[in-house]
């Protein structure tokens, strides 16, 4: 019919319009990779009061203890910001699926991250990461510290993360029709910006981080890495307190 054909035309406009959209998009999108540099160096600089709060007076201690926050109230709104800006996103709920992917996804990383760590043992003699290691070192500083960090590790290092290795890394510096390089080079950066002293240890950054691309990827939702970046680091958290008391 008439009315077919013009729905028909209309459709094809858009589609071409759509077309066109992407491909004046797809060059520019590869400029985000400095938004992504940005983060990285931001959420290095969040972690510095950390090294302060062990020290000094009470008053002293709980400015750089208020700084540590603030500043990652701040690195969070500045990674929102630049998220919505590179890949423009509407909030959707979690469907069941995706809930049944987070949890497939957590399994695959406790899998990989047992068998890898049973790997790093024998080879190297390492009963943890060196991040890990890290990280439980500076807990021991001061109650303080183990406070702060504890919290900060469950409650806002998922969303600082989650914001800048798959929202801007993931939506916004790859082509939504490409998949497995986003997901690969996701994996990858993560894995170098947490301190690794092996190549074992460097895979079960790079498996994790790329677990989460996966699932970022699939879902287009970046609630669903974030709660399980948080579960997982709730659970390591956990385990390193209960080693420390």
């Amino acid at each position: 019919s008439l009315d077919g054909l013009r729905v028909c035309s209309a459709k094809k406009q858009r589609d071409r319009g759509n077309d066109n959209v992407q491909i004046k998009q797809q060059p520019v999108s590869y400029w985000n990779f400095g938004w992504v540099l940005i983060m990285i160096v931001v959420t290095s600089v969040v972690q510095i009061p950390l090294n302060f709060m062990a020290h000094g007076t009470t008053l002293q201690r709980g400015l750089w203890a208020a700084g540590y926050l603030v500043g990652f109230a701040v690195a969070i709104a500045l990674g929102a910001w630049i998220f919505q800006r590179v890949h423009p996103v509407h909030w959707q709920r979690l469907t069941r699926e995706d809930w049944q992917l987070m949890v497939k996804g957590y399994v695959f990383i406790i899998v990989t991250e047992i068998i890898l760590n049973v790997v790093n043992n024998v080879f190297f003699g390492e009963t943890s990461t060196k991040n890990n290691t890290l990280i439980a070192d500076i807990m021991g500083h001061s109650t303080l510290t183990l406070v702060m960090l504890s919290l900060t590790a469950v409650l806002a290092s998922p969303f600082l993360e989650e914001l800048t290795f798959r929202g801007i890394l993931v939506g916004g510096c790859f082509p939504a029709k490409m998949f497995w390089v986003p997901v690969i080079a996701s994996g990858v950066i993560f894995s170098l910006v947490h301190q690794s002293d092996n190549i074992i240890s460097w895979l079960v950054y790079a498996l994790m981080g790329g677990t989460f691309a996966y699932i970022y990827r699939k879902t287009d939702k970046l609630q669903t890495t974030i709660i399980l970046h948080g579960f997982n680091n709730l659970i390591a958290v956990a385990a390193m307190i209960a080693t420390l008391r």
